[in-house]
């Protein structure tokens, strides 16, 4: 028996919190602006999921998460996201597939699946009320694939078969922004930072900016900020390091202001000549250039001066 994954029990977890029955739909009409969450299984195995899921400590722009292969700190790239959405908004539920007797559908029992949670509502701030799963089945002659909606399967549709290869090979990687973390700094108490050589602290507090025991203009301390969070993703790490074969070279904690927002730890570590490692609330993922990071880590100590 399939033991479930640690992001597949994540989905679930975010799912539980809300706890919105959602009105299952024979003849789906989805908008790309109407989409909230998207689940993709193969053979039974959750692949990707995408969720929108607001929060008073974000900004609009960030209500977007992956799930599933990432988590709550990536960012979404929100353009790539709408893309997708426009395929998914282009299927056609209005009119049933001529089946030539015999044939099978393959749709019945069929664990590859999407899910897609929606509204019809214009609002865009709207909360999702509505669902579909499809079930995705064979082939047919004319290079389309089967498609039922659970709980109708009575009734099949087709949809070109390279739409679907393509939704399903997708680049988790691609639907991301290229930082590690976004933090908004209008959530962020203080920052600790730690290289190998110093260690520093940024402060807000009662509307003024300390770097170190020094106030310091609400521009001088944005500058460096932004720094901070703009040390661009190159890549997915595929395996990560023993800890004896990698050095710490940058760590930053950004302690929020509020109980709602999680804290963020960014930490930097050597990977290869051209290469750092950054682990994000302390799970590496991605590769970044060092050079990048071996720039930051000097503007820290120029700013600390």
């Amino acid at each position: 028996m399939r033991t479930k994954t640690e992001t597949e029990e994540k989905t679930e977890e975010k799912t539980e919190e809300k706890k919105v029955e959602l009105e299952k739909t024979e003849h789906p009409t989805i908008t790309s602006d109407g989409i909230r969450k998207l689940v993709l299984k193969r053979d039974g195995e959750e692949i990707f999921c995408l969720s929108k899921e607001p929060a008073d400590y974000k900004m609009e722009f960030d209500y977007w998460e992956i799930l599933n292969p990432y988590d709550e700190t990536a960012t979404v790239n929100t353009e790539t996201m709408y893309k997708l959405f426009d395929v998914l908004s282009g299927f056609d539920f209005s009119t049933t597939a001529e089946v030539p007797d015999g044939t099978d559908t393959g749709v019945a029992g069929s664990t590859t699946t999407m899910q897609i949670d929606y509204t019809e509502s214009t609002d865009t701030s709207a909360e999702a009320d509505k669902t579909v799963t499809l079930l995705l089945g064979n082939e047919d002659d004319l290079g389309n694939r089967y498609v039922a909606v659970a709980g109708y399967e009575n009734e099949v549709y087709t949809i070109p078969s390279s739409t679907l290869e393509a939704i399903y090979n997708l680049n988790p990687f691609d639907y991301i922004l290229k930082i590690p973390a976004l933090v908004n700094i209008d959530t962020v108490e203080s920052i600790d930072i730690k290289t190998k050589e110093s260690s520093y602290t940024m402060k807000i507090k009662d509307g003024k900016y300390y770097m170190g025991d020094k106030e310091v203009e609400k521009e001088t301390f944005t500058t460096l900020y932004q720094a901070l969070l703009n040390v661009m993703l190159d890549s997915n790490l595929d395996t990560p390091k023993a800890d004896n074969e990698k050095e710490e070279v940058l760590r930053m904690v950004f302690h929020r202001s509020t109980k709602e927002a999680p804290e963020i730890t960014l930490t930097y570590y050597t990977y290869d000549g051209n290469y750092d490692s950054v682990a994000v609330n302390g799970t590496e993922r991605y590769l970044v250039k060092n050079a990048d990071v071996n720039t930051l880590v000097q503007q820290i100590a120029e700013a600390f001066k």
